[in-house]
């Protein structure tokens, strides 16, 4: 799994957090980094809240992952369906939060010979009132390669 960075403004001692996040191929094989169009994969993601301040922080998780085309492309930012994904902090619980997002079959198209794509998951705060808050992560993930095996005919 690889680490990201997060940060929380103010005093780290009384809060802070980790986020870390590995992608997986659905009914693939490895390696997880070259993706078959025709399958689900998804972006495993795990981040903490850990210090003194975490039971008094109340509001929303927002979570998005980017693909940044390397090269000629289109980039992507992901969505499950068409809205952000939003995680309700947990205040009374253990500060650990988890999230599978998962990326339909066909989300992305191999366009320019398989453009290669970096990942980049990113993680802000929505405080009560659904405005930003002073909390941010994200990982940056491996590039992934994403394929059209072609049709088989009997």
């Amino acid at each position: 799994m690889a680490a990201g960075s997060f940060e929380v403004s103010g005093s780290p001692n009384l809060l802070k957090g980790a986020i870390a996040a590995e992608v997986y191929e659905l009914g693939g094989v490895a390696p997880t980094n070259i993706i078959r169009i025709d399958e689900a994969w998804k972006v495993s993601i795990d981040w903490e809240l850990i210090g003194s301040l975490k039971s008094m922080i109340c509001g929303t998780w927002c979570l998005h992952l980017h693909l940044e085309s390397i090269g000629q492309g289109q980039e992507l930012d992901l969505f499950e369906g068409k809205d952000e994904v939003h995680v309700p902090l947990e205040p009374c619980g253990t500060g650990k939060y988890h999230y599978d997002f998962v990326v339909p079959a066909g989300t992305v198209k191999p366009e320019h010979c398989s453009t290669p794509y970096k990942l980049v998951t990113t993680l802000t705060y929505l405080n009560e009132c659904e405005r930003p808050g002073p909390m941010a992560g994200f990982v940056e993930g491996q590039i992934l390669q994403f394929y059209d095996p072609g049709t088989t005919t009997p």
